[in-house]
């Protein structure tokens, strides 16, 4: 009979414990730098560790790909999802924001993740930069190690001109290999920035950027690029967003920063680094990133392939992606 109690105790004090442990999901605008930003949070517990996802573009919200190919991580970590000033819900709410440049992302970043460590009482937390997102996650990494347990880059920025000529010379071997003879042409007039094709840097990128699409360099599996599609359009907060008119628009006010980015000069970390490429991304070729961490000084470094990804690695092999993720955030947080 007393053990019988014990065991009754025991599921009720449980039970109490599990019911206080309350879900996290919050869909809410938070001021930074000044302004009002959309910050979407969501876990299975308030206890759980909290990672800030920093999207790429600049302008290129990841949020409704997170909902859709990584909710498996929400069981393990309450995710974070920021759309970035100039992004997605932010840019609906406020599409002239006062503030958008490579300072002021990085600014607003730190400023969200102090929020985040108040809010949920966190010593540290995880940060996960993607593609231009991984500039932003780069410096706050480097300039505030005391914030994070560890820096995941997911198709990581390191130098965009010499990820440009690795790309322009797998092109040219495509071109060549499929005596592909208007692609070379094209690829001739990107070479010479000649008006036609580069009359801006914006211009000049989309040039070469519809070449990489044609050869399968962005996403590898073309049924996984319709996933991608309809991931962007099925939910009603975004199922209207104009994608190309913010990413246009916040390139022009950032004077097209993300085509000639460098941050090779960040060559030491503090805390623990993880990169993640896609072997068979020729948007920024992962091989880049690779030579880099090679280099790179820190606690721990670890490169991980993604044998079946271009550039979208959290969709392409989202499995994977979470599981890899939720493997890092398990080990670094114990």
């Amino acid at each position: 009979m007393k053990h019988l109690l014990l065991l009754l105790l025991v599921v009720f004090v449980t039970g109490c414990q599990n019911e206080n442990r309350k879900n996290v999901q919050e869909k809410i605008f938070i001021e930074l730098g000044g302004e009002e930003q959309y910050v979407e949070m969501t876990g299975a517990s308030e206890d759980l560790p909290v990672l800030l996802f920093l999207h790429g573009g600049p302008g290129w919200p990841q949020t409704p790909h997170l909902r859709y190919f990584n909710a498996d991580l929400t069981d393990e970590m309450i995710l974070v999802s920021w759309d970035q000033a100039g992004s997605g819900q932010s840019f609906i709410h406020n599409p002239n924001p006062k503030n958008l440049s490579p300072e002021s992302l990085v600014n607003d970043a730190h400023e969200l993740t102090q929020y985040l460590k108040k809010k949920f009482n966190k010593e540290k937390i995880f940060l996960v930069g993607f593609s231009y997102g991984s500039v932003i996650g780069m410096k706050l990494a480097e300039k505030y190690p005391d914030d994070y347990y560890a820096y995941i880059g997911v198709s990581q920025v390191i130098s965009v001109p010499e990820s440009w000529d690795v790309s322009m010379q797998w092109l040219k071997e495509q071109a060549q290999q499929k005596n592909d003879t208007t692609a070379l042409r094209r690829l001739d007039l990107i070479e010479k920035k000649d008006s036609t094709v580069c009359a801006t840097i914006l211009n000049c990128f989309m040039s070469k950027y519809e070449l990489v699409v044609k050869y399968g360099g962005t996403v590898y599996d073309t049924a996984i690029a319709k996933e991608i599609e309809k991931a962007e359009t099925m939910y009603e907060d975004y199922k209207d967003y104009d994608r190309f008119e913010a990413f246009n628009y916040t390139s022009a006010r950032m004077d097209g920063v993300a085509f000639t980015t460098d941050i090779s000069n960040i060559t030491e970390l503090k805390i623990p680094v993880y990169f993640l490429g896609g072997r068979h991304d020729w948007n920024l070729p992962s091989v880049v990133a690779e030579n880099h961490i090679n280099k790179m000084t820190a606690p721990e470094k670890k490169f991980i392939w993604f044998e079946k990804s271009g550039h979208e690695v959290p969709d392409e092999e989202a499995g994977k992606f979470n599981q890899t993720i939720i493997e890092i955030v398990k080990e670094k947080s114990r």
